[in-house]
This record gives C-alpha cells, structure tokens and sequence, in this order.
C-alpha cells in the first residue's frame, strides 16, 4: 500500500534483530522509514520526536494496519478546528482463525463493528470524567461504553513532544504511563472521530498490556510508587496549569483523575470476585429500581444470546449493513478488503 506519511520507527531490539529489520526496511520502496534505535526499557520516543518535520503524527501497533487517506483527512480536521486537539476515524478490531493466532498474517476469523465516537464536551473534566467512567453497571458486571482506544488518535508533533517529555521517566508498559498517556491526550482538547474506517488492531497474544505488573492494588503497594507518582504529579500538574489552571487547582484535578482511573481499574477487577467465590451484599433496591435492574438483566442476556447465535447476526446485519464492514453495502466495505486481501494474501505465502 503506497502512504504519503513517512513512518518514523523506534526500536528497541537487540543488535541481531535490529540488524535485520533495517535490511528489512531497506526494502521499502512505497513510503518512507525514518529508523531509530533506543534503550528499551523506558519511554524513549521524546528521542523520536526531533526527527519529525511534519506537524501531526500518530502512535501505532507493530501488527496494526492504519488507513493513509483517513490519516490526512484527521490532519486537515484538525488543521480546521483548533478547538480539537486529536482526532481519529472508527477503529475495528480482528482476530485471526486459530492457526495463525499471534502471527502477523492470517485469516481473518471475525472482526468487530466500527468501534469509536467522539468526546466533543467544552470542559476538559467533563471530558476526562466520560473516558474513564462512562460505563454500565448490571448485576455487579461492568461494561465499558464505547470510546476508541484514544491512544491511536492523529495529534500535533507539539502536543506529542509535551506528552514524551513526561513519559520518558515511565517504562512503557506501567500503570503510570497508560494514566498520563491517555488523560493528557484526552484534557488536551476536544476529541473527534470521523465516520470512516481509520485503525484496524489485530487481538492477539503479542499486544503487551499497559498493566503487566499485576493488579491495580499490587502497583498501587509497589515498592517504588511514591517516587513515581511525585514525578507524575509534579509534571501532569504543570502540564494542566499551560490549559488555564492554578497550581493548586492542577495539583486537585491530577489527584481526581487518578482517582477516576484507579476506579475504572478497581471495578474492572472486582468482576474476579465472582471466581473467588466471593459476594458482597448490597441495599435492597427498591421496585421500581428492581424492575430496571431486572430489565436491564434480561436485555443484556438477550443481547450475549443474539451475538453467539450466526442466524441472528445475519438478520440484524441484513437491517444494519452499514457497521458490517464485509458487505459491499457499508461505507468501511472498501478499506476493510483491502486490509482484508492485504493480511490474507500474505498468509498464504
């Protein structure tokens, strides 16, 4: 596929393996890499960050395919509105058939519908407050509603440069890092997501996770916690006073949005209860509350009933062809093949 944007790469292989990707990269013919090796360990990407001429740029997965024409598309967007400061197109996600789980190339087994919608709230809290705790609570289940991963979003070389000047003390895999990551790109401005296919992620085995350092409680115990979170405070803090803040109100709002995250964190967790064999007892609510409950019980069986059942997935996508990114019919159908063809193509050899 032929790009307009050049890729900038930071790699943190050893000698061996970073010898032969730049051979790899040797054979790029249809856009330009700019290569650079870093220390692994830490958030090294601030070292990135010079080399770049363009204005806008954007994060990506090693296995991930982005779609160039909506990646300008969110450029000029932003170039239009200064009052947004990201912006992004749907994102769907992937799973390979079991053979080819966890390699780069596959058969496509089943995909999501275009996932993403925008935050669009003047007030940067309100903003934070929806991206972290916009969720639905049934029978202690908790479902997160649907906000794209904001990490994957078109934003300017500037604000990236603000983010990395903070990250470079964080490792990239940490609790610390994935909470000022995402809450920076989210207080920064207004979030747009534009009504066409943009991001597609490959589930597999290989995505490392933000919190591989065990549970929320286990980092918040963690030896070296103090001296990271004074780091992070001391340097989102001054990052929330250049949006128009005191010191003493930054101070506050960094402490309520880790608040926040660690709650999403906790209830995320707490579904583990239930494998424990543990129960919690909770005010009896009362009748009309109940009847909601009960409502909102029954619906979400329904629905986990409806998505596992293949007759009644092709009569809901008969009526609602436009999420259906293999129909002809729906407005992703095109860049979606040709991810399609691309990843199945090459897993055939």
């Amino acid at each position: 596929m032929n790009s307009p944007h050049p890729v900038y790469l930071s790699d943190s292989s050893n000698e061996e393996n970073a010898s032969k990707l730049k051979d790899g990269l040797k054979e790029i013919k249809k856009f330009d890499v700019i290569y650079q090796w870093v220390p692994p360990g830490r958030d090294n990407l601030y070292l990135l960050l010079p080399l770049v001429k363009e204005k806008y740029c954007i994060q990506m997965g090693d296995d991930d395919i982005m779609i160039p024409e909506t990646i300008s598309e969110c450029a000029d967007f932003l170039e239009s509105h200064p009052g947004y400061s990201t912006c992004s197109g749907k994102q769907v996600n992937i799973r390979f058939q079991k053979e080819d789980y966890n390699k780069p190339y596959g058969i496509i087994e089943r995909q999501t519908q275009p996932l993403g919608r925008s935050l669009e709230n003047d007030n940067m809290l309100a903003r934070i407050k929806e991206f972290w705790l916009d969720l639905t609570l049934v029978n202690s289940k908790v479902s997160f509603n649907n906000i794209a991963f904001i990490c994957f979003v078109v934003r300017s070389v500037e604000l990236e440069k603000s983010i990395r000047n903070i990250t470079k003390h964080f490792s990239l895999t940490e609790h610390i890092m994935e909470f000022l990551l995402v809450s920076i790109l989210v207080i920064s401005g207004k979030f747009k997501v534009l009504d066409k296919l943009m991001y597609v992620m490959q589930v597999s085995g290989n995505r490392y996770l933000f919190d591989y350092d065990g549970t929320t409680s286990n980092f918040l115990v963690s030896p070296d916690f103090y001296e990271k979170w004074k780091i992070c405070e001391k340097e989102f803090s001054e990052f929330v006073q250049k949006q128009g803040k005191s010191e003493k109100e930054s101070l506050k709002i960094v402490k309520w949005i880790f608040v926040l995250y660690l709650t999403r964190h906790f209830l995320q967790e707490s579904e583990d209860w239930a494998s424990l064999g543990l129960k919690i007892d909770q005010p009896q609510p009362n009748l009309a509350g109940k009847t909601i409950q009960s409502r909102q019980s029954l619906f979400k069986k329904a629905r986990s009933f409806a998505s596992r059942s293949k007759l009644l997935r092709r009569l809901y996508y008969k009526h609602h062809v436009s999420i259906d990114v293999t129909k002809p019919e729906s407005k992703y159908y095109n860049d979606f093949k040709l991810v399609k063809d691309f990843l199945e193509k090459n897993a055939n050899g």
